[in-house]
């Protein structure tokens, strides 16, 4: 019986087999022409296609490589903290390599190291008597990611950098030389004229300590409009999962934007609000030929628990001062913060830049029994960047920060820090 099975179940596939060999293959379907995908090529053809130069091969090895050298000195003074300043220097090396456009896919990937050239400095997890810089050594790759161009879209999958807004919620923390860059996909459109729609879901972020953050999720929306030729409208929802903080579980931010300008004067608003807290920016620009004037004033809401605005992963550096005496702001300050300034720039001889920046910080919330409650202090800000030629410049900048009341709870301390960097790009 198993015998005959066998022959029976071989004559059956010798009879499918003839009979699909006198099937009559189908026309070939006629293919209208269009934008997407039909006609995926082979793996051979998308080796091979050198006809028109849109090859894998060429997409591999006929990208656009570039590089970064930046070198820098940071001197760093902060008062109360029984250290000696810090004379840190520091080299940051960026490779990067954009490959070529492949059916509207193209990859790239950005490799750093940063690299101390002595330790006369310290940073989180390496205290040696030395004030902190918070520029560790490390390598790592910074960005990496493929992207996909069609369809008035961008779409991005990988290690990336974020700057949404003004930066002051979601940004690089560009100063740092490490940066800040977040392991995403994200997506742009641009179909509906003078509409931009944006969102990324990022599951950790690679910090400016060289380290990766796991246990946060963001769910990141953005959407902005162009107002004319001159004036834009943002509306932006970022929205943060923390795995390993009960307190801090969820933290959802809603907020707008207005910026623009207008024959000379430029100016921007913006608001949010994060679960009892709320935060406000308003900031306008007077440009006069070479001559740049600016005010400013900035309010983050405290009074402890959800009632502490969180900046969450913004460049901190350009707000607040660049002595970064109000880093807190990330997890939010029990007393809050108001930041009023007065700004000034030059640009002298066409190429060299002479900037200003006078702080005034005040806490928003008024607590005598729980937290400190009045001046925290002031800071006085200078720059000068210069371009010696098209592929190196040269940047100094100065901040003098002057402790306010002499209070317990004042958390600030007078600090003086300085830099010296210049960067070659090729």
């Amino acid at each position: 019986m198993k015998h005959l099975l066998i022959t029976l179940l071989l004559l059956s596939a010798a009879a499918y087999s003839q009979e699909a060999a006198h099937v009559q293959e189908p026309d070939a379907a006629h293919v209208e022409e269009q934008t997407g995908h039909a006609n995926w090529p082979s793996l051979d053809e998308l080796w091979n296609e050198t006809k028109t130069g849109n090859d894998l091969k060429s997409w591999l090895v006929d990208g656009t490589p570039s590089a970064e050298i930046l070198l820098g000195y940071e001197y760093s003074d902060l008062k109360g903290n029984a250290t000696d300043p810090a004379h840190a220097m520091l080299t940051r090396t960026r490779l990067n390599y954009l490959t070529g456009q492949l059916h509207g896919f193209d990859a790239f990937v950005q490799a750093q190291y940063v690299g101390p050239l002595n330790d006369h400095y310290s940073y989180p997890g390496r205290p040696n008597g030395y004030d902190p810089v918070s520029d560790p050594e490390n390598f790592r790759f910074h960005q990496a990611y493929l992207a996909y161009t069609g369809y008035d879209s961008v779409g991005r999958l990988g290690s990336q950098e974020i700057l949404l807004d003004n930066q002051r919620l979601i940004g690089n923390v560009g100063w740092r030389l490490n940066g800040q860059s977040f392991n995403a996909g994200s997506i742009q459109n641009e179909s509906v004229e003078n509409l931009k729609l944006y969102y990324a879901y990022a599951d950790s972020i690679n910090d400016i300590l060289g380290d990766t953050i796991q246990g946060r999720q963001y769910h990141l929306l953005n959407g902005e409009y162009k107002l004319g030729e001159k004036n834009k409208l943002a509306a932006f929802a970022y929205l943060q999962r923390n795995d390993n903080s009960a307190a801090n579980s969820k933290v959802d931010t809603y907020g707008a934007r207005f910026w623009g300008a207008s024959d000379a004067l430029g100016y921007e608003a913006m608001g949010a609000l994060q679960r009892s807290a709320y935060y406000g920016l308003l900031k306008g620009d007077l440009k006069l030929e070479s001559v740049n004037l600016g005010l400013g004033a900035e309010y983050i809401s405290g009074g402890g628990g959800d009632n502490n605005f969180q900046t969450l992963n913004g460049t901190a550096h350009k707000f607040n001062g660049w002595a970064d005496q109000f880093l807190g702001t990330g997890g939010g300050l029990n007393s809050g913060l108001v930041d009023l300034w007065g700004e000034g720039s030059v640009m002298v001889a066409e190429k060299l830049k002479l900037q200003g920046v006078a702080h005034f910080f005040n806490t928003a919330y008024n607590t005598p029994t729980t937290a400190f409650s009045g001046v925290y202090g002031y800071e006085l800000d200078f720059l000068a960047k210069y371009p010696v030629c098209e592929n190196f410049d040269v940047l100094a900048k100065l901040a003098y920060y002057i402790q306010g009341d002499n209070d317990p709870g004042n958390f600030t301390n007078d600090e003086t820090v300085f830099w010296l960097r210049g960067t070659m790009r090729f």
